[in-house]
């Protein structure tokens, strides 16, 4: 039949073949898979391609596998073995304990049992049995004999499959609880592939505990007893003091080594209402929790004593920052002293931490009087004063502000900013009366104006805008300056002037004013020129003072008198103040540059600058002349238009052409530009300087002197304040 092509009609069935299974080649081993080569085919034949008739062109003629290995033999069943036979005398064993509950009985409430349960694999069968306990008191063996048990009430039964490490079984009415199992056991179903849990441990019964402890030999050893003598002689007058506080009250913790007791004291504070009791506790054993006793302690009769306490405080409970209990009350432990510290230290080896800010008490204060809102008649004094009594008196003044101030006033120029066209022309004057703080506002005539002068405001105490109504902030000196602009009941001014008090009053009070106010009023009365006789004076003084030095230079020549003329250097002076204040006038301006830039002749470091006369457009380089750290003289000098010598030129001024080296200039003119720039300097400082007016001399608080009565001794005493 093999040679027969296969076609329709010459295709047979061979009867001979029973089995039509193929060949498993697939197969794990040890794990890993394998593919495992076979020669059999359908019907447990040889396959035709595995002999030498199917041999490729370039394999061996001469070899032929059933040569070597001989020919494929029919595959080989295996024996059937029956369940019972392949099981025979195997079976899985569980260490369990289940929990019996004891009644009536005062020693215990329940047992730790500890049981076997083996399951055979034969049968399908269970046996739980007790292992042997000594003196148990109970009976022991088997508890479960071997038979199948069900497991739910459906009727089914225990298989091993059920069963693993750390599960509960129910088996006539008792939970056990497995907690480990053999080694067999544990392999078998990781080879059924089934995870056993981790193994427990058995629990102790409490019981076979006592009973084993009771029936040890009892050895009794007397203890050594602690003489308190010892301690007396070895710790007497060394006490443990700690700071502590409860309910906001301080207390001293007293810790007494010589017999282990407590005493706590109160630290009374004066006038706190509290009884002048010294101690809050007498000297005591003191015990960590004083209401842990034995449940049978007859506490009804009889008082707890020293037997009937588990633990005491000792030195190493307490430590700052620590809380302890003091017969139910907390103690707060924040501060120790020194021997406390050294003791801790040097005998049990402990740091006691730093001390701890204690939490104040707040001391209650009473609530603040909150003024009434003000009422539209009067001032805000005069409602305050009627809600405090019946009849309203006048607000008091202060007589000694009015006896020192009047009668000074502060006066100053305004316009007022205008909203319409026709108020762009009014003039004002303001008068501030530094006696009573009162403003004044005075309208100045003006012809055809259609509008008439005098009075704006009456003298009146002025808020300022947005403040409080019931407390309001009111205008004072320091918000008058040039270019100001203030708000007078919706009515907005602009300050354009002052007069020459207020520059006498501000200098004379450094203290009450801004630096940049005290420069900006400066500089506006130079400009105006009202401060010509006080520089004139001063340049006069220092003139007179200079000659009377010594030359310390003996090699130059004495310098004329005649040539050093002050109102040169103050003529630049005035025309720079009078420029700054055209080009910065209704602004605060900075203060008065230094005398290098008023006083020409001298140049520094950076780059020289010529002595000329100050013109506007040079206004860019003064102020890039601020950056020079060091004065220095320049080492060529030429000449101006009027012949005078300066230092060295620079190409963008043309007017300088002579240079004269240094070396051929005369002594005498380097002693005179000394001079000059020094006199210079010292105007500039006097001018800054703020007049001290002459005032009498100050006399103490309530010291009286002839011809000087008590009103006299109250000014003084407000101008020292």
């Amino acid at each position: 039949m093999h040679e027969l092509p296969l076609l329709p009609g010459y295709s047979c069935h061979d009867s001979t073949v029973q089995d039509y299974k193929l060949k498993q080649k697939f197969n794990f081993l040890n794990g890993f898979r394998v593919l495992r080569d076979s020669n059999i085919g359908i019907g447990r034949r040889p396959i035709d391609t595995a002999s030498s008739a199917y041999a490729g062109d370039l394999d061996s003629v001469q070899y032929d596998p059933s040569l070597t290995y001989g020919r494929v033999r029919e595959y080989a069943y295996q024996q059937f073995v029956p369940h019972y036979a392949k099981f025979a005398q195997k079976c899985l064993c569980f260490k369990a304990f289940f929990r019996q509950g004891i009644f009536n009985s005062p020693d215990e409430h329940f047992r730790i049992r500890h049981v076997n349960i083996i399951y055979f694999l034969e049968d399908d069968t269970i046996l739980v049995s007790e292992p042997p306990v000594d003196n148990a008191g109970f009976k022991q063996g088997k508890l479960v004999r071997r038979e199948r048990i069900v497991k739910n009430i459906h009727g089914d039964y225990y298989h091993w499959k059920d069963l693993n490490v750390g599960i509960d079984i129910a088996i006539y009415g008792v939970v056990y609880h497995t907690v480990d199992c053999d080694l067999f056991t544990r392999e078998f179903l990781c080879s059924q592939g089934i995870d056993v849990g981790d193994k427990e441990e058995l629990p102790p019964d409490p019981y076979i505990q006592f009973r084993a402890a009771k029936s040890k030999a009892s050895s009794c050893v007397t203890p050594v007893a602690d003489d308190p003598r010892r301690r007396f002689l070895e710790y007497d007058g060394m006490v443990l003091s700690f700071d502590a506080i409860w309910n906001d009250d301080f207390y001293q913790v007293m810790y007494f080594l010589t017999d282990d007791t407590v005493a706590v004291r109160e630290i009374h504070r004066p006038n706190d209402g509290k009884d002048p009791v010294a101690m809050l506790l007498k000297r005591t054993k003191l015990p960590k929790n004083w209401k842990d006793v034995p449940s049978s302690f007859p506490g009804i009769y009889m008082e707890r004593g020293d037997l009937e306490v588990v633990e005491y405080y000792t030195p190493q409970d307490f430590k700052i920052g620590d809380t302890i209990f003091i017969f139910g009350r907390r103690f707060f432990l924040y501060d120790c002293d020194a021997f406390t510290r050294k003791y801790y230290s040097g005998m049990l080896g402990l740091v006691q931490p730093p001390r701890i800010c204690p939490p104040v008490k707040e001391e209650r204060s009473s609530p603040k009087y909150q003024p009434p809102p003000h009422i539209p008649f009067g001032t805000p004094e005069d409602t305050l004063a009627s809600c405090l009594s019946f009849m309203p008196k006048p607000p008091k003044k202060d007589v000694v502000r009015q006896l020192y101030n009047f009668p000074k006033k502060l006066r100053y120029s305004m316009i007022m900013e205008a909203v319409h066209p026709e108020d762009e022309d009014r003039d004002f004057i303001l008068e501030y009366n530094l006696s009573d703080g009162t403003i004044l506002i005075s309208e100045i005539e003006k012809r055809n104006s259609g509008r008439r002068a005098g009075c704006f405001l009456n003298s009146m105490l002025v808020p300022k805008p947005g403040t409080d109504k019931t407390n309001p902030v009111y205008y004072t000196p320091e918000d008058f300056y040039i270019g100001a602009k203030i708000n007078i009941f919706n009515h907005r001014f602009i300050i354009n002037g002052a007069d020459l008090f207020v520059y006498r009053y501000i200098e004379a009070n450094p203290e009450k004013f801004p630096q940049e106010l005290r420069d900006q009023i400066r500089n506006y009365f130079v400009a105006k020129g009202l401060l010509k006789d006080d520089i004139a004076m001063r340049a006069r003084q220092i003139r007179d003072t200079e000659d009377t030095k010594p030359d310390l230079d003996p090699n130059l020549a004495e310098p004329h008198k005649d040539s050093l003329d002050p109102g040169e250097c103050l003529a630049d002076f005035e025309k720079d103040a009078q420029k700054r204040y055209e080009g910065e006038h209704g602004e605060l301006r900075p203060p008065t540059p230094p005398p290098e830039e008023l006083c020409p002749g001298l140049a520094t470091v950076n780059e020289p600058v010529p002595l000329r006369s100050y013109e506007p457009q040079d206004e860019p380089k003064l102020q890039s002349s601020h950056r020079r750290k060091e004065i220095k003289w320049a080492d060529q000098i030429d000449k101006d238009s009027k012949g005078h010598p300066v230092i060295s030129c620079r190409p963008e001024y043309p007017e300088c052409k002579t240079i004269i080296p240094r070396e051929c200039a005369t002594p005498h003119y380097f002693k005179q530009r000394d001079r000059r720039f020094e006199v210079a300097q010292l105007m500039y400082e006097n001018a800054t300087e703020p007049s001290k007016p002459k005032f009498p001399p100050e006399v103490p608080m309530y010291e009286r002197e002839p011809g000087r009565n008590v009103i006299s001794m109250a000014g003084s005493a407000y101008k020292a304040s």
